[in-house]
């Protein structure tokens, strides 16, 4: 039953997946100056990597996420876009995070093989999330080893960084 309450975050980041537009000169033109970079841990950096580089980042999306104090991550060479859906994602490579101070979706494409994660501090659904903080004012988010579970194999990832918008 659980699961069943986790399915509408992995459905909203796939719809933001489809919803960011591939800049053609592969620079993200955000207009708020997004940055920051995650660094990852864990049994799956192997296949999705240490790093994942932010591109653009937009705050209190309802309307692409259903969760008011959220924020919505991408990787580098894409910039999220006012409409819910512009162009299909055009990756092999990339990610989408949606995240809250209590819950995290998350997607990691890398060589075309799409891996989901999540974590949920408030039901217990996956891994607790740990340290997640979401500052709007200082437009600012900081992961502090803060874990996601592959919603197949159970691994864990740890995340560290500091984004700013």
């Amino acid at each position: 039953m659980k699961i069943v309450q986790i399915i509408p975050a992995f459905l909203t980041a796939t719809m933001i997946m489809i919803g960011c537009s591939t800049e053609s000169n592969n620079e993200a033109e955000n207009g708020n100056n997004a940055s920051g970079i995650i660094r990852l841990s864990g049994e799956d950096t192997s296949a999705v990597g240490t790093e994942l580089e932010v591109g653009d980042i937009d705050y209190g999306r309802v309307d692409l996420t259903g969760l008011e104090d959220s924020i919505i991550i991408v990787h580098k060479g894409v910039t999220i876009s006012e409409e819910s859906i512009v162009d299909a994602f055009d990756s092999e490579n990339g990610f989408v995070i949606v995240a809250g101070e209590q819950v995290i979706s998350m997607t990691i494409v890398t060589d075309g093989v799409q891996r989901q994660y999540a974590c949920d501090s408030t039901f217990g659904t996956f891994t607790d999330c740990n340290d997640i903080s979401i500052n709007e004012d200082s437009n600012e988010a900081v992961f502090t080893n803060t874990t996601v579970q592959n919603v197949e194999t159970g691994s864990i990832l740890t995340m560290n960084g500091t984004l700013r918008w």
